[in-house]
Formats: C-alpha cells, structure tokens, sequence
C-alpha cells in the first residue's frame, strides 16, 4: 500500500512540475483562420478597419467598422500613438464590446492594420483579440457570408481596462538599449526606407545598429492571398537575422502598424519581452537629438 501511495505521489510530482514547461504561445493565439471564425462568428465580434469605401461595397456578415483614426492617437505632435486608457474604454463603450467580448479583426491580405487594432486590445488587457489571417480577401475568396449594409451599433458604458501588458516601448526605451547585444531593434519597414532612398519623414536612414526586415516576409502566398508563414519558415526567417527568443525585440515601422503585426507574430512564438515602439521612424527621425545612420534630409 505504501509503494503505491509512494508511486501516485511520484507521479503527482512528475505531472506538476511537467505542466508548465509544455506551456506555450501559438500563432494561433493571436492570429485565427477562416475556418475558425465561421464556426465562432456568433459568439464574436468581428471589427473591419479598411477604409469606409471598401466596407460599404461588402464586409464580413455582421462586422462593424471602425476607422483607423479612431484607436490611433496623436499626443506631444507624434502621430499614430496607442490611444490611452481613456480613449480607448470610450471606443470600447462606442462599439458595445466589453472586457469578455471576443474581438477579431481584419483589414486586406496585405493590410496591416487589423494587427494594429488587435495589439492595441492586447496592450490594453483585452486578451480576447485576434487578427483574420488572410483578411477580407480570402474570407471573400472562399464564398463565405457578406454584406453590404453596415451592421447596426449598440453602444454600451461601463468598460474598465485589465491589466494590460508590457508590449509597448517608447523612444527612451530603444535609445537606451543601443548597442546592446541582448536586444534586436528591428526595422520592419522596406529596404528603401531603411537605406533612406524612400524618406517619409524630416530624415531618411535607420536606428543605429537596427536589423532590417521586411515584415512581409513574414507572410506567403496561398491560392492568391497573402496569409502568415508557417511557425518553422517564420523562425527559421527569423533566426538568419539574430532575431532569437533568447533576445529583447523591439520593432517598429513608420507609424508602428506594420511592426504591430510582426510584435503578435514574436509573442505567438514565445518572444516574452517583444515589444513594439509604436511611435517608430516618424517620432525618431522628426527628433533631431536621436542619432540616425544613413541620414538623409527630406526635402522641404
């Protein structure tokens, strides 16, 4: 009776400390298919943030839309912040979505927005909130349910943030961290930006010692839609950059959109402290006391 006691509690032991080990992020916690939205779709609110034309000519059945501008904020002349927790519990109130409501997001294949949208949520606490892989296109592609008629909105009050995560950096954050080799500042804008052949602000050029890549790597090309790699072609892309789990990542874009999607991607495999420097080139370079390589002055 003793060895079998002794043999239950052996196991007891062996179960609990295995538990949390096999514990770990997926793509699939913050980047859902087609097929999972059409079985949930009922138990979900999904949100369209393209551009109102695109909307009214045909959305998901029974997807609101919610303009870009709306959870895209403006303080201290930077443009494109994460709204604070004030504005954002208004756009919660607005749209009727409260702290248990399941949010999925889309915009186009291509468009990076709805991870912007999704990252905000996530930033906020509000952990029920995914992006559609594929977007509209491929939603549309498979004959799946549309509309034309923009779904009614019934607001609600009451909303009150969770506790939010620390998936934000900003410009005091990356200038500290310079030459750091634990940490990645990765550039996801295009080659152009990053050489500043293609200036989109008071200077071209790069963050000292970033490592450029393109986020639209991250995604391929299946049946004429753009969707996320697979987790092993996204890790290995990854690692032949020095972007490894072991190593702070911090990315940023222009305006912190495109590098919202590829900060989901990091936390979806694991990248414990990715963060996204939401403020990006347009803070960074309009700020003449932060150092630039490759600079190059926008024409005026």
């Amino acid at each position: 009776m003793k060895r079998i006691q002794a043999l239950i509690w052996v196991l007891f032991l062996a179960i609990s400390f295995a538990a949390p080990a096999t514990a770990h992020s997926a793509l699939s916690d913050y980047f859902v298919d087609t097929d999972w939205l059409a079985n949930q779709k009922g138990e979900t609110q999904v949100v369209d943030v393209r551009v109102i034309p695109l909307y009214l000519l045909g959305h998901i059945d029974q997807a609101v839309h919610i303009d870009k501008q709306e959870f895209l904020s403006t303080r201290d002349g930077v443009k494109s912040l994460v709204p604070t927790v004030t504005e954002f519990e208004a756009l919660m109130d607005r749209y009727g979505i409260n702290p248990e409501t399941t949010v999925v997001a889309y915009a186009d294949d291509k468009n990076p927005y709805a991870a912007r949208f999704v990252w905000m949520l996530r930033y906020h606490g509000h952990e029920k909130s995914f992006v559609l892989d594929g977007g509209y296109e491929k939603w549309n592609k498979e004959d799946r349910a549309t509309a034309m008629l923009p779904t009614r909105v019934v607001a609600t009050s009451g909303y009150r943030c969770q506790q939010g995560h620390d998936v934000r950096a900003d410009a005091e954050d990356v200038l500290t961290r310079l030459a750091n080799p634990a940490v990645v500042i990765w550039d996801t804008r295009s080659p152009e930006e990053y050489r500043g052949e293609k200036i989109r602000a008071d200077r071209g050029g790069h963050i000292p010692g970033a490592t450029p890549l393109n986020w639209v790597n991250l995604q391929k090309e299946v049946d004429g839609v753009k969707v996320l790699k697979s987790e092993a072609e996204i890790r290995e892309l990854l690692a032949a950059e020095g972007i490894t789990p072991d190593r702070h990542v911090i990315a940023h874009c222009q305006t912190g959109i495109r590098s919202s999607y590829a900060t989901l991607v990091l936390l979806g495999l694991g990248f414990k402290t990715a963060q996204n420097y939401d403020g990006s080139w347009i803070e960074w370079a309009n700020n003449r006391s932060l150092p630039v390589e490759g600079e190059l002055l926008a024409r005026k």
